[in-house]
């Protein structure tokens, strides 16, 4: 046999010895059993699978220091146990591990049961398990392990060099590097709006959460990953330690009553941490002031609303109930009942079926659905005397009207309610239709009486909505207009005060965009207007008005022309205007109309005619004026856009070149984007926010600013900083930093940190602070360079942390090449250039090089037709772009497919192009030590540099075993007794079976 494995003709690149044909032939008999149920999940992931597509390659590592952790083990095992063969596929270290890593610097990590430990090359613990994860040794012989929580730096001998701060985390360090990436965690921060100060935190506090009792919920570490929580004080001190607390989530408080999450149920406690009951509670919520939404686990009770003393106020027929928190309202809504809880109110529960309850402008406005019964069983009383009510509409005066049938007539309205509720009823006895039975003001005090609320049953209520821009106030408006369902009867309003009032002129209003005075179309289709009660402001004289907004407005007499009108103010008086600006005026706003003028190339220019003080504010050379928003206007000039106010000034200059450029947010703040510049590589946009008030610019900022309400906003520099914008204009740089989170808890403004990158030396000394958002890729060796993103872009830095070819900005370093290669996103190229800056090269394409396949001395380029060839170090193409898919050089030989040749097999081929092994594999991975992990015709293998197979992985008898270069079992050591296993004899001892 070894004669036969020598011969030359077998020796040839990609054949195999023939006594490894044989064992290929016993494994192609077992390769297909007789039940699905004969292999592990496991061992077919691993070792099994016979199509074309990558397995799970970290069930098999690559060859280092002489050696490849390979994993083996029986179909009856939950999971496979790891040992190491040799580079001739002997097992020289038995399988005994749960877990193992490659070999670095003489040691290997490996995990038995729930522990890591190390072991050296002939299976010996050099240090004996007892941690949590272990990482690689370095040149200097220290490594990164878990312990305790912690990540701790221990050397050869397993003694601790260092401690690394709770949450810590490291990746430990990489075969070759000098330094290690540890990410540390970043502490929240406070700052306080009001006393404009910065709060101190302890030490160890990693997260806040909201809270409305005066202390803050914050979460302590006291494990790698999470802690407990416990309140602190306005001063940042623990007002009520975690320890204390004991809670898994941000407990709540009222008073001297706290919910708390303990071991899975939420509990109430006292500020002492001792249980005021006996209950646990899936969910807990505090709704107000003395008020808890509890719910109960599954089969244990309703949801209930608990008072201060944790008894129940009112107990839920629905399953899902939740808050609804609308302008300082809470609102709980039950089948049969609603629970108000005003702003400035008592709590009460509220007996309604079905109800709904939608807050207008403070007030709560209920709907429900009436029992048909009930509604029937109105009884009417004789109604008002016919000639009172005629007496009222003589003479025009709704509130006699409404005095006229209050009295008398209430009652006969309630009963044509009932009637119509009987004929609409339903089924299971309820009117279809839910219908308002009451408004409550923030004091929660109902605003109807129990007349209103009958009479309302005749009419469809449509709330009014004032005006989108903010000139007409809700309070200038009825709260609703009345569509009677009889539609004989006149339309109506229902007025703040909370009373009907109708009129027999009345026919049509607008209740949404509503303007005041509001106006109102008779039944003999002319116009007027009336204010909130009813009254005529403007006698209904007019065949349209265009609507108020503002003192003006277009009107139309009924004698004139469609295309004439006049302007006119609130009490109907015409204004007079120039004949220039009447003929070309166009819509109103406040005092301002806009107008335009025809050029000489009779293009349409605008400008705004002042109507008060009767002169020009700006003249009509303008393309576009947009609308108003408070007292500014974006404007366009010769194509480009700005801003100006009431009386014409150029607050922000034509300077940009579309009006989406420019975004106001409210209390005289406008948000600009920033034109990119050249050299920008960053992603995204930057913006400036500018003060109408006083036109001062902010600094560039990175991203929109978050709307805090009362005219404040939060944003972040360009420089990463976290900024605060007051409603005066000002502005306060609170942290230093690019944000996770930024939220306001009241007047405190919370900002949350990623977690930051730096790098460790092997004493554990930060070489490279951990100031960095990452490294992408780490620092590539033999050059020590690094990519790394500073929060705000990438820079190339070397491995003392200094920065290099800042000038050129985004580089990326190439491996083994003594190159950087930087993106040219103008001309979309690939510039490469020494470490010194100078360009050696360009390829077409922003990215046309593979940095992350830089190896001995060549990286792989992208030419045309997305094909790939290798470029060296003179930013010559030493390998034509010919291939579909190309890997990094290793070992002298890179992972190839052509698939016009080959399909989607894959071989290897050296720096001259050509095919070393030939394409025959249906997934392949890179050389490593002259080894590489291929599947070849459905079989899991390591190959030599010629292809020859030096391990074979294959299932037999329920097992995963493995051939040696020279097509002996090398695993299992015991005898195979399945029929497929007759011919493969036994399996030879290793060579070390100790770490068992």
């Amino acid at each position: 046999m070894r004669g036969a494995f020598r011969s030359r003709a077998l020796c040839r690149p990609g054949r195999r010895p023939l006594a490894l044909v044989a064992a290929l032939a016993s494994l192609s008999l077992g390769s297909a059993p007789a039940s699905a149920d004969e292999y592990a999940d496991w061992q077919r992931d691993c070792v099994g699978r016979t199509y074309a597509v990558t397995p799970d390659v970290s069930c098999q590592r690559g060859y280092a220091e002489g050696l490849a952790a390979v994993i083996t083990g029986k179909a009856d095992d939950a999971a496979g146990t790891w040992g190491y063969i040799d580079k001739q596929g002997g097992m020289v270290i038995a399988p005994a591990f749960q877990e193992a890593e490659s070999f670095q610097n003489g040691l290997a990590a490996v995990r038995q049961g729930d522990l890591w430990g190390y072991i050296d090359p002939r299976g010996n613990w050099a240090i004996e398990p007892r941690f949590t994860r272990a990482s690689g040794f370095n040149a200097a012989g220290t490594a990164l392990v878990e312990q305790d929580e912690r990540d701790v730096l221990i050397d050869r001998q397993g003694q601790v060099v260092k401690t690394f701060v709770l949450g810590t985390r490291s990746w430990g360090f990489q075969r070759g590097q000098k330094l290690a990436e540890m990410e540390v965690p970043q502490p929240p921060r406070l700052f306080n709006t009001a006393t404009g100060r910065a709060l101190t935190l302890p030490a160890d506090v990693m997260m806040l959460a909201p809270s409305d009792s005066g202390d803050l919920p914050a979460q302590r570490r006291s494990s790698r990953y999470g802690g407990e929580w416990g309140l602190l004080d306005a001063d940042g001190r623990w007002a009520i330690a975690p320890e204390v607390l004991r809670s898994q989530q941000a407990p709540l408080r009222d008073g001297d009553t706290l919910a708390v999450l303990r071991e899975g149920a939420w509990r109430f406690v006292r500020p002492d941490g001792t249980a005021l009951n006996g209950d646990g509670y899936e969910n807990v919520t505090r709704v107000a002031r003395g008020l808890w939404l509890v719910k109960r686990p599954k089969g244990q009770g309703p949801d209930a609303l608990l008072d201060a003393r944790l008894e129940p106020l009112h107990t839920f027929s629905q399953p899902y109930v939740g808050v609804e928190a609308t302008d300082g309202w809470k609102v709980l809504s039950d089948i049969d009942a609603v629970i108000l809880i005003p702003p400035n109110g008592k709590p009460q529960v509220v007996r309604a079926d079905f109800g709904r309850v939608s807050v207008r402008h403070g007030l709560a406005w209920l709907s429900a659905r009436q029992p048909a019964a009930a509604a029937a069983m109105a009884s009417p009383t004789d109604p008002a005397p016919p000639q009172a009510v005629e007496a009222a509409e003589a003479a025009d005066a709704p509130q006699a009207v409404e005095a006229a049938t209050d009295t008398a007539a209430a009652a006969a309205d309630a009963a044509m309610a009932a009637a119509d509720a009987a004929v609409s009823a339903d089924a299971g006895g309820y009117d279809t239709e839910a219908t308002l039975t009451q408004i409550y003001r923030a004091d929660g005090t109902p605003l109807l009486d129990a007349g209103t609320v009958a009479r309302l049953a005749q009419y469809r209520v449509t709330p009014f909505s004032p005006r989108r821009d903010g000139r007409t106030q809700a309070e200038a408006l009825p709260l609703a207009l009345l569509h009677p369902h009889d539609y004989s009867q006149p339309t109506g309003i229902l007025t703040r005060s909370g009373k009907i009032v109708t009129n027999p002129e009345w026919d049509d209003m607008s209740s949404y965009d509503a303007s005041a005075p509001l106006l109102v179309q008779t039944r003999k289709r002319t116009v007027g207007a009336i204010d909130a009660e009813g009254n005529w402001i403007l006698p209904p004289r007019f065949a349209s008005i265009g609507g108020f907004k503002g003192a003006y407005a277009w009107a139309r007499m009924p004698d004139t022309d469609r295309n004439a009108a006049v302007l006119i103010d609130t009490r109907g008086n015409p204004q007079k205007l120039p004949a220039r600006i009447e003929v070309n005026g166009d819509k109103l706003d406040g005092d301002l109309l806009y107008f335009y003028a025809l050029d000489g190339r009779r293009d349409r220019r605008w400008g705004l005619w002042n109507i008060r003080s009767a002169r020009e504010a700006v003249k009509p050379t303008l393309e576009r004026i947009e609308d108003f928003t408070d007292d500014w206007a974006k404007a366009q000039d010769q194509g480009l856009w700005g801003v100006i106010d009431r009386h014409g000034k150029w607050v922000v200059a034509a300077t940009y070149s579309s009006s989406y450029e420019l975004d106001y947010l409210g209390n005289g703040y406008l948000l600009a984007r920033e034109p990119k510049r050249e050299d920008d590589t960053g992603y995204g946009d930057d913006y400036r926010l500018i003060d109408l008030r006083t036109g001062k610019r902010s600094v560039v900022l990175h991203d929109r600013p978050q709307d805090l309400k009362r005219g404040r906003y939060l944003a972040q520099g360009k420089d990463g900083a976290t900024l605060l914008f007051d409603a005066q204009g000002g502005m306060t740089r609170l942290f230093e930093g690019e944000p996770e989170r930024k939220e306001p808890f009241g007047d405190w403004i919370y900002v949350q940190y990623r977690s930051r990158n730096g790098a460790i030396d092997a004493r554990g000394n930060f070489k490279v602070p951990a100031t960095q958002g990452e490294f992408n890729p780490f620092f590539v060796q033999p050059e020590g360079l690094a990519r790394v993103f500073d929060g705000q872009r990438y820079r190339l830095m070397d491995e003392n942390g200094k920065t290099l070819l800042a000038a050129r900005g985004d580089g990326t370093p190439l491996a083994s090449m003594k190159r950087v290669v930087f993106r040219d996103g103008k001309n979309s190229q690939s510039v490469m250039t020494d470490l010194q800056g100078r360009e050696i090269t360009r390829l077409q394409g922003e990215f046309a090089l593979e940095e992350r396949n830089a190896s001995e001395g060549v990286v792989v380029y992208r030419g045309q037709n997305d094909r790939y060839g290798f470029v060296n170090a003179d930013g010559k193409r030493v390998v034509g772009p010919y291939f579909d898919r190309l890997g990094p050089l290793r070992d002298g030989l890179a992972l190839a497919r052509r698939e016009q040749r080959s399909g989607k097999l894959l071989g290897y081929i050296d720096l001259t192009g050509r095919y070393v092994i030939a394409p025959a594999f249906g997934w392949a991975d890179d050389f490593s030590e002259g080894r590489a992990l291929v599947r070849r015709e459905g079989q899991l293998e390591f190959i030599d540099t010629r292809g020859a197979t030096t391990a074979l992985f294959g299932l037999i008898c329920g097992q995963v075993v493995v051939f040696d270069a020279h097509g002996r079992l090398t695993w299992p050591r015991e005898t195979l007794t399945c029929p497929d296993a007759r011919d493969l004899g036994r399996a030879p001892p290793p060579e070390s079976a100790q770490a068992q």
